[in-house]
């Protein structure tokens, strides 16, 4: 996994240094990386980037080694001073960068699935566990206590009879009810029963909600998908304010007990779940640049260097774009223009750099988030809008 600690120290690399980045698609259970497929294809790609053989070696002498470890991608960057992988339980589609330190790359893999919180409960349990990266950890495992200590017996006897009430115990001749007895037999025991039960079950759920509140919202998470039987699921749900900091995205259910299901019973379910949320979060994202967004390059950088959008849409991978970026760090200037030779603030030359090479002084200087669509919305964004689309902030 990829923590961000790991991300702070692809950040704080030399940007004069040339490193190899890449991310490499190593699932053994992926027939085209069976037998020699896997090596071949990544010695074609580092060729045709040009990547020097000391450098291609040392990668492609680990790449073996990556397929047979529990990642289904590897995340490489090499260079002098560094020597980095890092396993990711996702299928990500492969990237190989050389030049300047791309830490956009691995933030990309990193973030290729949203983060959620996902809960686990039933009547006895609840559990705690945050989805990221395709890995599953448990944060918290809660048991109902309650419920064991409830006797049935003394609950129950108690109210199944009602003492000396009129005409209540039935006659041992059979000739009617007497005047005195020890009271009628009744299912109020069991109704009593129940509603004990049902009161201390609401209880449990509604104590778990408002604890999750906080622990979702110490962790960033706003999202949430809840695993148990579906009747119980309904019961949680009516516990959960409405005015909850986080937004449940999915449910599901295991053959076993929540507090007995195995992690890979819970991630063989999570997966798709997430994918339908994502996906769906990226068509929402597509209508709003549909109905109010600005599109066309150079209007796009114009407003990025106003700091007057607050979200930025670029293709899954930035790479593939290209745009001019005026020498001068100190006023950084911004153009789609190819006959921009110099940056009308200070005259300092400009030079043409990847989408991606400049994503981080974007953010830094607006401080906007940039969403990457994949697939058939990249394709849309780059035919219909330009390349790039944004959301104003006014």
């Amino acid at each position: 996994m990829i923590t961000e600690h790991d991300l702070a120290r692809i950040r704080a690399l030399p940007g004069d240094q040339s490193v190899l980045m890449a991310v490499v698609h190593v699932h053994p259970a992926d027939q085209d990386n069976h037998g020699g497929a896997l090596t071949t294809r990544v010695k074609s790609a580092l060729s045709d980037l040009g990547v020097p053989p000391t450098l291609a070696g040392r990668l492609l002498d680990d790449v073996a080694r990556a397929r047979e470890s529990r990642g289904k991608s590897a995340v490489y960057v090499l260079g002098e001073e560094v020597e980095e992988r890092f396993d990711v339980q996702l299928d990500l589609p492969e990237r190989f960068h050389f030049g300047r330190p791309l830490p956009t790359l691995v933030e990309n893999a990193a973030h290729a699935l949203p983060r959620v919180g996902v809960l686990a409960v039933d009547r006895d349990w609840a559990r705690l566990f945050v989805f990221e990266q395709g890995e599953l950890t448990e944060l918290r495992r809660e048991r109902h206590t309650e419920l064991d200590n409830v006797d049935r017996d003394d609950l129950t006897a108690s109210t199944s009879t009602v003492p000396g009430a009129q005409g209540a115990a039935r006659a041992q001749d059979g000739s009617g009810f007497s005047a005195q007895g020890t009271g009628p037999r009744s299912d109020s025991g069991v109704e009593f029963f129940q509603r004990h039960l049902d009161a201390l079950q609401q209880r449990f759920y509604n104590q778990t909600a408002q604890d999750l509140s906080k622990e979702l919202g110490d962790r960033d998470l706003g999202h949430l998908i809840l695993v148990g039987p579906v009747a119980r699921l309904a019961e949680f749900r009516a516990e959960i304010p409405a005015t909850a900091s986080y937004e449940v995205i999915g449910e599901t259910n295991v053959e076993v007990g929540t507090g007995s299901a195995p992690d890979q019973m819970l991630l063989d379910r999570l997966p798709p779940l997430v994918e339908e949320f994502d996906q769906a979060q990226e068509t929402r994202l597509m209508e709003q640049l549909q109905e109010g967004g600005v599109m066309e390059m150079e209007r796009v950088l114009e407003m990025v260097q106003q700091g007057r959008l607050y979200l930025l849409a670029i293709p899954e991978d930035g790479s593939q774009l290209h745009i001019y970026r005026s020498h001068n760090p100190e006023v950084p200037y911004f153009t789609a223009r190819k006959d921009v030779t110099e940056s009308p603030l200070d005259g300092s030359p400009m030079e043409r750099v990847t989408l991606e090479e400049v994503l981080p002084q974007f953010q830094a200087l607006s401080g906007l988030e940039v969403r990457r669509v994949p697939g058939e919305h990249a394709e849309k964004l780059v035919r219909e809008y330009g390349g790039l689309a944004g959301l104003a902030r006014y």
